[in-house]
């Protein structure tokens, strides 16, 4: 029988710990940014009817750049490519519930049949943020300002990234938005006439932030005013100015410009015992444990018997910043001593001085 192949299918990623903490950051820095611009978070199914895409993009697309099949009950469905059909069929649903504006936003794993490549996967996480109910360019504004507030809670300097803006009404629009930019103090704004967003849903001022650096030219996020998607939905239109930011080009962004935060586990201590066939030993260490634990500091634990050196060279690859051998003086005492593995500086504490504990691992 031959073995399975380890690699993730073609496309898409696994996420070991290093990776999931820099997307958790990621993440992290956009909920941060928007929730403080009073931005709702909302999230919704990957799964759609595909008559939303054949409706606003054609069929010819939606067969040939979507993951499109029948389900069981002969339905057509769509892992959705994209989050802003999807939330403007959900205000269109509760129009008439909702209170406007509506400031809504949501990170989504989306889904492309394409070719992967540089910035570009079958499969990413992407920011979404949505204003619904503003007809004036105020909305706009606010939209852009909160991108480039996303692009500097990143550690980004205006140098770094530039703005470009682009209309399909009137010249007089862009003109109000760079103003209003400017009052804002962001001026690494200008108009780009051959700027045109991919998806025809647009009906007013487009945008997008590039990244000024030569090793990485490409767009770092998007969008625009799209004020009649809803009108798939019901006959009233809804006025709306959205952006969309993805996880893989944000990352890519953050990597060229040196911005990505150093690795650190979750696990603060990596606490162990030494080797004994004393149960009651055993017993008060795991006691020791869950006082650390609820504490508030977070600890690992070693079961096995191995060697102090085998200890640490595991203790280095987990990348645990702290460790401490307990031995019968340490538990009667109720004192451990914390070694940093990376100064290797040693600090004795007591197991009850939990804050103490917490300025040393934490730091």
């Amino acid at each position: 029988m031959s073995k399975l192949d380890t690699a993730p299918y073609k496309g898409v990623r696994d996420f070991y710990p290093e990776d999931q903490f820099i997307q958790n950051y990621i993440f992290g820095v956009w909920r941060k940014t928007l929730e403080r611009s009073g931005y709702e978070e909302y999230n919704a199914s990957i799964l759609e009817s595909t008559e939303i895409y054949k409706e606003k993009s054609g069929e010819e697309i939606v067969n040939e750049q979507t993951y499109t099949f029948k389900d069981r009950g002969d339905r057509d469905v769509t892992l959705r490519p994209e989050m802003t059909p999807t939330v403007a069929r959900m205000v269109a649903a509760r129009r008439r519930e909702l209170g406007f504006p509506l400031r809504w936003y949501s990170i989504p794993n989306l889904f492309r049949y394409e070719a992967p490549q540089r910035g570009r996967l079958r499969e990413h996480w992407q920011l979404n943020a949505d204003l619904f109910g503003v007809k004036t360019i105020e909305a706009d504004i606010e939209m852009i300002a909160v991108a480039h507030a996303i692009m500097k809670n990143f550690g980004a300097k205006d140098e770094d990234f530039e703005i470009r803006l682009n209309t399909h009404s009137s010249k007089e629009d862009l003109e109000q938005v760079i103003i209003g930019l400017k009052f804002s103090g962001i001026e690494n704004v200008r108009i780009d006439g051959t700027l045109a967003r991919g998806q025809a849903y647009y009906t007013g001022v487009v945008f997008e932030f590039f990244d000024t650096n030569p090793a990485n030219p490409r767009s770092i996020l998007g969008g625009g005013r799209y004020d009649n998607l809803t009108a798939l939905f019901e006959d009233h239109e809804m006025p709306a100015v959205g952006f969309g930011a993805g996880d893989v080009t944000i990352k890519d962004f953050l990597e060229t410009h040196d911005l990505l935060p150093e690795y650190r586990p979750a696990t603060d201590l990596f606490l162990t015992l030494k080797r004994t066939e004393n149960i009651q030993m055993i017993v008060d260490f795991y006691k020791m444990v869950a006082e650390l634990q609820n504490g508030g500091i977070n600890t690992a634990t070693d079961g096995s018997t191995r060697e102090n050196g085998d200890i640490y060279k595991a203790v280095e690859r987990l990348k645990i910043p702290f460790v401490s051998f307990v031995d019968e003086e340490a538990l009667t005492k109720g004192v451990i001593v914390i070694k940093n593995m990376k100064t290797r500086e040693e600090h004795s504490v007591t197991v009850s001085e939990t804050e103490k504990i917490k300025e040393i691992v934490k730091a």
